[in-house]
Parts: C-alpha cells; structure tokens; sequence
C-alpha cells in the first residue's frame, strides 16, 4: 500500500465551502482505480488548514493512473478553487499498521 500525503490551506472564509466541495470529490477520487481510501483532517486550531491522507494499491496507481486521469480532472474542478496554495502529495509506504484489523 501506498499513502499519499497532502497538506492543503484554503482561504479563510471559504473553509465551510471547501468542506461542502470535498464531499463531491471524494465521490470522485474513490472511482480511481486503486484508491482504498480517502480521509481528510482538519487542524484542530485552525479553520484553514488541512490534512489529506489516501491510500493507493500503489505509488503507479496515483501517479500514473489517477493523476493521468479525467477523474483527476473532475477532483481539481471540485477543489483548486479553494486553495491559497497549490498542494504538494508526497507519497509513502506503508511498512506497519496496527492492529491489523483497524
């Protein structure tokens, strides 16, 4: 498995738009081949910054597979509007999660 990782700050008075946009594009995101998941945090002390997780079969299938994708398409559409920076995915592999079945 491999989980992307995504830090994204959006304007400050477009926090609750964001939030509303992101329940549509994780719709679309879930279709890609090889996504598992998809969660997205929000820092505890601040209404503008955000933490994307997903987790992908593997690193070709984000990107290589997505990411050359109409679906990546129809995902920026849904989110880059909203962001005061353009995000930075870095990706990692998953060496252990426990318990297992969590």
């Amino acid at each position: 498995m491999n989980v992307e990782h995504a830090l994204l700050t959006v304007a400050d008075d477009q926090s609750e738009k964001f939030e509303e946009a992101f329940k549509a594009a994780q719709e679309v995101i879930v279709k890609a081949d090889g996504c598992l998941f998809v969660d997205l945090l929000r820092q505890t002390d601040s209404r503008t910054s955000y933490l994307l997780i997903v987790a992908w079969a593997s690193h070709s299938t984000a990107t290589e597979g997505f990411r050359g994708s109409e679906l990546f398409a129809q995902w920026n559409e849904l989110l880059m509007p909203f962001f005061t920076t353009a995000p930075e995915s870095i990706y990692f592999d998953l060496l252990s999660h426990f318990p297992p079945e969590a």
